[in-house]
């Protein structure tokens, strides 16, 4: 009986030890939630590099900076995104822009649309550093179906 109780309470004061604070929680879960993406747009803006951080409500944020200089270059702009399977489409508010790619990875890649038609192939890659390249081989740009 006596060994039961002391189990019992080297238990709870194990439980007690190991709580953990629930604001903390919180905060470390909404910054894992925010994942950001850096990309390059090749054809049609080679000098720029791209921030898109995106947020688990569908809704994500565009700066764009001067690669030489660092510089902004753009207002904040900001769209939607949305997620099937490997594929990933994010569309600008008040602009005609829309990115379809795969994403495999850590890497997104795939069409840049202009009004419903293609203008340069993109790639990104997860977090701040942005891809050294896209290829210019047949690739996952000229793989994407269209709906």
């Amino acid at each position: 009986m006596v060994g039961r109780f002391f189990l019992l309470a080297a238990w709870c004061a194990l439980l007690w030890c190991l709580q953990v604070d629930p604001g903390l929680s919180r905060d470390a879960a909404a910054e894992a939630d925010d994942i950001v993406w850096t990309a390059i747009i090749p054809d049609a803006f080679p000098r720029y590099v791209y921030t898109w951080r995106m947020s688990p409500d569908g809704s994500y944020r565009e700066d764009g900076r001067d690669a030489a200089s660092g510089r902004p270059i753009q207002a904040t702009l900001s769209g939607h995104w949305r997620r099937d399977g490997a594929r990933m489409i994010l569309r600008q508010e008040g602009h005609p822009f829309v990115f379809d790619g795969l994403v495999v990875g850590s890497s997104y890649a795939g069409t840049l649309h202009l009004n419903g038609r293609s203008f340069s192939r993109f790639c990104a890659a997860k977090g701040e550093k942005p891809p050294e390249r896209c290829g210019s081989e047949a690739g996952v740009a000229m793989m994407q179906r269209r709906d």
